[in-house]
């Protein structure tokens, strides 16, 4: 690679690691952990499914922002203003309730490192308000930054972590047996893919993060780096999961050690992994770097959703071809934000009981909007109005449809058992 294609490269590089920031929150300290700590490597096989069903969906945002150099949101206008508002009335719940999980989950690490004992909920939203101060004072640029150090540290740990428990891992075939499905089980299965490794609505932020990365940068990658980043956040992303699971199923389910409901709780046991595996010395190297993952995620939240619902309340509202104003800087991105702080806010205090029925619930409900999102990203991605080298070949527009319809399928199936229980 010539300098000048590498400088350009660096210079795209980014978004791919917001989405893998982003991703390693509640679906890989916590439900990932709690797959394996349950039952062992029986899930592994459906984490991995989850991962391919779901990439094409992912693939298809940035990959429509890098062809026509606007997000994808701009694809939902063309199919008409109704799409778009449908699209922002489905997620602005779904988008308040994750950034209360991330929250939870954040101060659950902090309390659990800190050995304090104070309410996580006030703690939580303590953070959430300290994330969106960041935020306003570093913008993007800063967060692509921070992320960056790390998702780096904790991926650097958490291989290392994995790698000494595999011999204390059952690997025999048997193992690998997917559990009885009876509701219980199928609805942790449910909350498992819901977030593995993200929510779809992710697919939206990684087309505008491409877009304001190319407006930070000053230049348009062209659709090769744009992939090349994308695919190496998602891959990182699926392999740490698969890590998490195997941390869970080396340590805590050979002792039949059941996942605290406590977030505090949880997140000891979760840095018990580390230290277990990689010695004491590591519990505060790691538990920093763990919390420090879930914070960057939050901010990644803060800055991602508000970006998504404004960019949707500007397609509302314009003719759907005039282009969207910065949205760092625009009054949509700021009111966005300060719904979505006052939702989680309220979430944290007053709707939040549990913490691992709270999170099943918001990974549960994120797997029912999914095929939504699927569907939406698939009709603009294969339209005439994509240029025809940008558009998805046969193999993956077949693999879009595999993904498109598993997702309904699991989705429709839940909520009818949910309903005849």
């Amino acid at each position: 690679m010539s300098d000048s294609r590498r400088n350009d490269f660096w210079k795209s590089f980014g978004p791919g690691i917001l989405f893998a920031g982003a991703a390693i929150g509640n679906s890989h300290l916590v439900q990932s952990t709690r797959a394996g700590a349950l039952f062992g490597l029986g899930l592994l096989s459906l984490v991995i499914v989850a991962n391919l069903l779901k990439y094409p969906a992912f693939r298809f945002g940035p990959q429509y922002a890098a062809v026509t150099g606007r997000s994808i949101l701009s694809g939902y206008r063309q199919l008409g203003r109704w799409v778009v508002g449908l699209f922002a009335l489905s997620e602005v719940f779904v988008m308040a309730i994750i950034i209360a999980a991330t929250a939870i989950t954040t101060a659950a690490v902090g309390l659990a490192i800190t050995g304090l004992d104070m309410n996580a909920r006030y703690i939580a939203v303590a953070m959430t308000l300290v994330g969106a101060f960041v935020l306003w004072v570093g913008g993007y640029s800063f967060l692509d930054r921070m992320t960056k150090v790390f998702v780096a540290i904790l991926t650097f740990a958490t291989v290392l972590a994995t790698i000494l428990a595999i011999p204390a891992v059952d690997w025999s075939l048997s193992a690998f047996a997917l559990p009885g499905l009876d509701f219980q089980t199928f609805a942790f299965v449910i909350a498992l893919m819901g977030f593995m490794p993200a929510a779809l609505s992710l697919s939206v932020l990684q087309s505008l993060w491409v877009v304001a990365k190319a407006e930070e940068s000053g230049r348009t990658p062209n659709k090769r780096q744009v992939m090349l980043d994308f695919n190496f956040g998602y891959i990182s992303s699926a392999v740490l999961a698969i890590c998490f699971l195997i941390m869970g199923a080396g340590v805590m389910h050979p002792d039949a050690i059941e996942p605290a409901q406590s977030g505090a709780a949880f997140a000891g046991q979760v840095i018990g992994l580390y230290t277990s595996n990689l010695g004491e010395w590591s519990g505060i190297f790691v538990g920093v770097s763990a919390m420090m993952v879930m914070f960057t995620t939050l901010v990644t939240l803060l800055d991602g959703f508000p970006r998504t619902l404004g960019a949707s309340a500007f397609y509302l509202a314009s003719d759907g071809e005039t282009p969207p104003p910065k949205l760092d800087t625009s009054a949509y991105m700021k009111i966005a934000s300060l719904l979505l702080l006052a939702g989680a806010t309220l979430i944290l205090l007053f709707l939040m009981r549990s913490f691992s029925d709270f999170i099943d619930f918001v990974t549960i409900t994120a797997f029912i909007v999914a095929p939504f999102t699927a569907i939406l990203n698939h009709i603009v991605m294969t339209r005439p109005t994509v240029p025809s080298q940008g558009r998805p070949g046969w193999a993956l527009q077949a693999w879009s449809l595999v993904g498109v319809v598993a997702l309904t399928f699991l989705s429709t199936g839940y909520l009818y058992l949910l309903m005849i229980r």
